[in-house]
């Protein structure tokens, strides 16, 4: 009994050996595989164009001379599901191995590529997507690199996947003039040399039963609509129903007297004088409808009532009548402007204002808090008031916009960044790549497609959507401009880098 006991511990012991054996000669071959995705070492390659990104991460396992991995491929922030081709490793022009990617998911296909005769070959990518064919070089492997380089000790992984589900983007650093600025605040207005004064062109009231028809303040309208009905007395001095009556019997004694002249029943005398009053009356009736197009408004006549119609497009700006109410031929109705000019009223220092030798453009951050920027060539000044208050610090500006793109309405408050001469040139990163973190600015720098630092920047001058950073960050280097907070998130405790000499 007790040798049997010993027969099975021995080969027990001897299994455990073998097994511990098997599993140490893994450790070391390199070409072990785990399911923990956090134990592999990837080897990263990343080459960017236009909108495209195209990566490929692997495993370098240098005793079988072999690479595996995936390439994930990405267009305007999204997945590439469609895609086919080759992954090959070229040297001096020959292709020393060539494999077909495989679909994983989303835009992850799966490869794997055997090392020849070079050791320092070329990975290069022949692929076809959405109809076009690309061919994309990585550049130079090598089967000895070891373990992979880390960019920076602060580089943190943000896995493609998850860039997939989010709004993502990044855009590369680059030079560009942020302007000399002058800050101010103020509104845009109608331009008073496109308003227009409706005034009503007869006695009357504003008729109650028509509340409907009369335009509010804001509400645009078009040439041809109605604006409002009057309702002429029937009798009064210079009414509308005395000149309307004093027309018709000019036109009818006219009429007749054409007939009597056929018939020479008449002098012709007497049908001159006939013909010259009907044409006075009928100048003066056609002046008042607003015949031709000269006029703010034209009137149908509807006998006990009178609609007015616009005679041209616009917005209004104010209206001056209520139903009900009596008006005198004269009187204003309507004030409408055209909004594809408008004028900018900005208030700023005075200290500043005077440096504005010229305006190159004009940034507005709207009520909205959107961003709306106007170039030289829509812009032109109007006047420049050196003391518009009391304590004389402050001056108002009044510029002409052209706003026939409809991004600006009257009245509307702005805050304005008024750019006067030339500034300067500097590196510069769309203003949403910057994070404000209270005590510091940071930006996420793309070292690779799923590779991150958290950097420390200071910012300069912002313009037209731009931001200068005079220190951490160089020219051409790769930053995150959408998809920001949720990359702080994900590297809340990573150890941030403090920028770079540049």
């Amino acid at each position: 009994m007790k040798t049997q006991i010993r027969t099975i511990t021995l080969v027990i012991t001897s299994l455990l050996f073998i097994l511990a054996c098997e599993h140490d000669h893994h450790d070391h071959n390199g070409d072990h595989s785990h399911d923990d995705d956090h134990d592999h070492e990837y080897h990263r390659m990343t080459v960017w164009e236009e909108e495209r990104e195209w990566m490929v991460k692997f495993e370098l396992h240098e005793n079988s001379g072999r690479i595996e991995g995936h390439l994930y491929i990405t267009e305007n922030s999204s997945p590439v599901r469609n895609a086919s081709g080759t992954l090959r490793f070229e040297y001096d022009g020959s292709v020393e191995n060539e494999t077909e990617i495989e679909h994983n998911s989303g835009g992850k296909y799966d490869f794997e590529l055997f090392f020849g005769d070079s050791d320092t070959p070329n990975l290069v990518a022949d692929l076809t997507a959405g109809g076009e064919t690309f061919r994309i070089d990585f550049g130079e492997t090598d089967r000895y690199a070891g373990h992979p380089h880390s960019p920076a000790d602060e580089v943190v992984e943000f896995e493609k996947e998850r860039q997939w589900l989010l709004d993502f983007a990044t855009k590369t650093s680059e030079y560009r003039a942020i302007p000399e600025l002058v800050s101010a605040i103020g509104r845009a207005v109608p331009d008073l040399k496109h308003v227009m004064e409706i005034i009503s062109p007869v006695d009357g009231h504003i008729d109650p039963d028509d509340l409907a028809i009369m335009p509010a303040a804001g509400e645009r309208i078009q040439r041809g609509d109605v604006i409002t009905a009057i309702s002429p007395p029937l009798t009064a001095e210079n009414s509308w129903v005395e000149k309307r009556l004093a027309f018709i019997q000019a036109e009818e004694a006219y009429e007749r007297a054409k007939r009597l002249i056929e018939n020479d029943a008449i002098s012709l005398r007497e049908y001159q004088l006939r013909e010259r009053e009907y044409e006075a009356r009928r100048a003066g009736y056609e002046h008042f409808i607003g015949h031709g197009e000269s006029g703010t408004t034209h009137i149908i006549d509807e006998e006990d009532q009178l609609y007015l119609k616009a005679s041209k497009d616009g917005v209004v700006s104010q209206n001056y009548v209520t139903p009900g109410r009596q008006i005198n031929s004269g009187d204003p109705i309507l004030s409408l402007y055209n909004p594809d000019y408008l004028w900018l009223e900005l208030t700023g220092y005075s200290e500043e204002m005077d440096r504005l030798s010229e305006i190159r453009g004009i940034e507005l951050r709207t009520g909205r808090d959107q961003h709306v920027t106007l170039q030289e060539n829509q812009l032109s000044l109007i006047s420049l008031d050196e003391q518009s208050d009391i304590t004389g610090t402050k001056s108002m500006i009044t510029v002409a916009a052209d706003n026939r793109d409809k991004r600006l309405k009257a009245n509307q408050p702005v805050q304005a960044k008024i750019m006067t001469g030339s500034g300067d040139r500097g590196v510069a990163v769309p203003v949403s790549a910057l994070f404000d973190e209270e005590s510091h600015y940071v930006v996420f720098v793309q070292h690779s497609g799923d590779q991150f630092e958290r950097r420390v920047v200071k910012p300069g001058g912002r313009y037209d959507g731009y931001v200068t950073i005079t220190e951490g960050l160089s020219e051409g280097e790769r930053v995150v401009t959408e998809g920001v907070y949720p990359l702080h998130l994900a590297t809340g405790n990573a150890e941030i880098g403090h920028g770079h000499s540049h």
